[in-house]
C-alpha cells in the first residue's frame, strides 16, 4: 500500500505539474516594456521640456524688448519737449522788441534822423 500511495503522489504531482505548464502556456504573457520604450518615453520628457523652455524664453526676449521700447518712446516725448522748449526760446530771442531793446540800451544804438536814410533804385 505503501508503493501505491507513493505512486499515487507520484502521477498526482506529474499531473499537477502538466496542468501548471498547460495554464502557463494558455496565459498570455506579461508585456514587459523595452528598455527602448522607457528610452523613447525619457527623451519626449526631455523634448517637452525643451520646448517649453524656448516658450519661456521667447517670451522673455519679448518682454525685455517692450521695456526698451517703452523706454526709448519717453525719451523721445523728453526730447520733444525740450525741442519745443528750444523753439519758444529762439522765438523769444529772435523778437523785434528784445533786439531794438538790446540796440537801444547795451549798444547805445539810436534811430537814424532823416537825412541819414538814403534810398536806393534796383533798377
Amino acid at each position: 500500500m505503501v508503493v501505491a500511495e507513493r505512486e499515487l503522489q507520484r502521477r498526482n504531482y506529474y499531473y499537477r505539474e502538466e496542468a501548471y505548464r498547460r495554464d502557463i502556456q494558455r496565459q498570455p504573457k506579461q508585456k514587459v516594456v523595452p528598455s527602448n520604450h522607457k528610452l523613447r518615453y525619457i527623451f519626449r520628457l526631455i523634448a517637452v521640456a525643451f520646448l517649453l523652455f524656448l516658450i519661456l524664453y521667447r517670451f522673455s526676449i519679448i518682454t525685455e524688448y517692450q521695456y526698451r521700447v517703452e523706454r526709448l518712446q519717453s525719451e523721445i516725448q523728453e526730447i520733444n519737449m525740450q525741442n519745443e522748449r528750444l523753439k519758444v526760446e529762439i522765438a523769444n530771442l529772435k523778437s523785434i522788441a528784445r533786439i531794438e531793446d538790446i540796440a537801444k540800451n547795451k549798444l547805445n544804438m539810436k534811430e537814424p534822423d532823416s537825412q541819414q536814410i538814403m534810398y536806393l533804385d534796383r533798377d
